[in-house]
């Protein structure tokens, strides 16, 4: 069972994983999240809850008809209702990977994977093909870093 918990420090929230620190919203997270979540529209499926930075800026967004998010662990979804005293859009606990649904959507956003370099490419290459088989003709794909690995891929 995963060990979660979310610690502030100088007024920034840091998502720690089974010791892992897995996300933060220091102010260049949040742009990053900002400028995914203004691109996105329609029916948007989320892999990973995090600490909900986007979920919440996909729910402003006028374009964007619902927000599901898929979260392996409760206990993340849980230490967020906790810290922040709500979770944003739906959620369903489950692995991203595992996920099966005969619902399409229009928009994948990924941000699964613990860094944006070569070490993490395979991670990168196995949540775009998952990706892929969720959406809407014509639906895309967003993740964080993508523009850096798709340029890793091209070098590969």
């Amino acid at each position: 069972m995963a060990e979660v918990e979310i610690l502030q420090q100088k007024g920034y929230n840091f998502l720690w994983i089974d010791d892992k620190l897995w996300m933060w919203d220091v102010p260049q997270e949040i742009e990053d999240q900002k400028e995914i979540a203004r691109q996105a529209y329609g029916d948007v499926l989320v892999a990973g809850y995090g600490l909900g930075i986007i979920q919440q800026y996909l729910l402003e967004n006028k374009k964007v008809n619902s927000v599901l998010s898929i979260e392996k662990f409760e206990k993340v979804i849980k230490e967020c209702e906790r810290v922040y005293g709500k979770i944003y859009g739906e959620v369903e606990i489950g692995d991203f990977y595992e996920y099966n649904t005969s619902r399409e959507f229009d928009c994948v956003i990924g941000d699964i994977w613990e860094d944006q370099s070569l070490n993490f490419i395979e991670d990168y290459i196995k949540f775009k093909e998952k990706a892929k088989t969720l959406l809407k003709g014509g639906g895309k794909i967003f993740a964080w870093g993508m523009d850096y690995m798709e340029y890793l891929l091209k070098r590969k």
